[in-house]
């Protein structure tokens, strides 16, 4: 089926076409941007601030210096590891497989969808032999560097946080006759026989064979997926942590505190936002990010003539978003499938300018799959529409800035879930702005306006529901830590530095 699509003149208005402008300076929204995605670790760490300095505060209150030293070592190291150790040992893997494996290429991410396909497209470059020895290599790599920084976190750290405190306490008490020195103590806790040795009695990871897709599936969710690598790693930190505790009601708290801990690292601060957004009614408003509002903001006030100060709601939505006539709906009702290769939509339109966007539209919105260029539905959609928010030059704009050279690298992926979400997005709050118009008519100031609402909104909910979750990680979750084993035991003492309190009072006995 062939249809012409009638590329009409858009109507004359107070609006200038095609205007676009740059993004410079973008202050706070930018961190409050960067808290709000979930593929970085700026939240992660920002909670992570909170919770060491709360728990330092409570075990210092609770065991004095030595537990807070313990405490403090732990968070800190703990933390790094706990958030770029698969990272950090990925790259040493990279380096590895580039220089002393001689691998063609290491850095390629194995998730697929119908857009994009960066195995499919490696294997247009390189031989089945070769493909079979990277998809192995990749699995291997990312299996062995979580394992690595899990079980240094979980079974090594603990075991030189102890070392340490026994050499101090041995010193304090006068009981260090027959003490190794503290470097010596620290090489033997860190040795790599106990850490293997101590991995293999734990019994916490078993990998078994399986078919390749599931090798790669789980390969990409631990090396690009942010609460599958944390949370994949928090299992073998928590079970690492309670197999070398000192005694039970040591391994019962650090139970208690990493699985309390759970929700509020992963669920708390997206669920509160979402509350939040429901109760004020602002999801249009307030889910695309930060950033991506501003660009928008900056783009629809540009597109005002100069001296003009107020335009028509109809003519602004057919000049921002475009319209689909009787012939653009036929080629969409054509469509079949979520994504289409640009050949088989030549096949529905004829219109050249159409086509032109077409393809600037593919190019600049995603690499190839396979050698052919693809566009979603959605992306046809824009092309027919035409208006100067949908444009190939603007989209390429705002996807560059929200997903970076990843968005047209032939060997990254980019889930096409997220990619038409974030289309949604900006549609939503195209229409907020557009809800905003007071008797007809659309103004500069209306746009400024409600990009600030949305800004101050957004800053707002992230901080508050980071708020909570700090709270609740580093005093309540701490506390009631320190309450249930008061209440278990008797004491209100770290059960860790149990064996040190016994050998202060046999002093004082001796001493008497």
């Amino acid at each position: 089926m062939l249809i012409q699509i009638i590329n009409s003149e858009t109507p004359k208005s107070n609006i200038k076409k095609n205007n676009q402008v740059s993004y410079k300076g973008i202050d706070g929204r930018k961190i409050i941007t960067a808290l709000a995605n979930p593929d970085t670790l700026t939240s992660t760490i920002a909670l992570e601030s909170c919770v060491t300095t709360g728990r330092g505060v409570n075990a210092y209150k609770r065991g004095g210096f030595a537990e807070f030293r313990e405490r403090f070592t732990d968070d800190i190291v703990a933390a790094l590891f706990w958030m770029c150790g698969v990272d950090i040992f990925n790259k040493i893997g990279n380096t590895i497989g580039k220089h002393i494996l001689k691998l063609p290429v290491t850095e390629f991410d194995v998730g697929k969808d119908a857009l994009r396909d960066p195995i499919l497209n490696l294997s247009k470059e390189y031989q089945a032999s070769v493909m079979k020895k990277l998809t192995a290599f990749k699995f291997t790599k990312i299996i062995i560097s979580t394992l690595l920084a899990t079980g240094f976190v979980g079974f090594v750290l603990p075991k030189i946080n102890q070392k340490i405190t026994k050499v101090m306490m041995s010193k304090k008490n006068a009981k260090s006759k027959n003490a190794q020195t503290l470097s010596d103590e620290i090489l033997k806790a860190n040795s790599f026989e106990s850490f293997t040795n101590k991995i293999e009695k734990s019994k916490n990871v078993a990998f078994k064979g399986g078919v390749s897709n599931v090798m790669t599936t789980v390969a990409h969710c631990l090396e690009n997926n942010k609460v599958c690598k944390l949370l994949t790693t928090d299992v073998g930190i928590t079970s690492g942590r309670v197999a070398t505790a000192r005694n039970k009601d040591e391994g019962l708290e650090y139970l208690f505190r990493d699985i309390s801990s759970a929700f509020f690292y992963y669920a708390s601060t997206p669920l509160m936002y979402k509350g939040l957004q429901k109760l004020t009614k602002s999801s249009a408003l307030t889910t695309i990010d930060s950033v991506s509002a501003k660009m928008i903001r900056d783009q629809m006030v540009s597109q005002f003539k100069d001296g003009v100060s107020s335009v028509g709601v109809k003519d602004f939505i057919q000049n921002a978003l475009g319209v689909l006539d009787d012939s653009a709906k036929n080629v969409l009702n054509a469509i079949k499938t979520d994504v289409i290769t640009l050949e088989e939509l030549k096949k529905l339109i004829s219109d050249e300018a159409v086509l032109q966007r077409a393809e600037q539209m593919a190019e600049k919105l995603q690499p190839a799959r396979g050698g052919a260029k693809v566009l979603t539905k959605l992306q046809v959609e824009d092309v027919l529409r035409n208006g100067f928010i949908n444009s190939p030059e603007f989209m390429e704009k705002i996807y560059k800035t929200k997903f970076g050279d990843a968005l047209t690298n032939k060997f990254k992926f980019i889930p096409m879930k997220k990619i038409n979400g974030f289309r949604k997005n900006i549609n939503d709050y195209v229409n907020a702005v557009i809800k905003e118009a007071k008797g007809g008519e659309i103004t500069a100031d209306i746009i400024k306006k409600v990009e600030k609402k949305s800004f101050i909104m957004s800053a707002g909910f992230r901080i508050a529901a980071l708020a909570v979750s700090a709270l609740a990680l580093g005093v309540v979750i701490p506390k009631l830590q320190y309450y249930i084993t008061q209440k278990r035991t008797g004491v209100n003492a770290a059960p860790g530095l149990r064996e040190y309190e016994t050998d202060n009072k046999q002093i004082k006995e001796d001493k008497k």
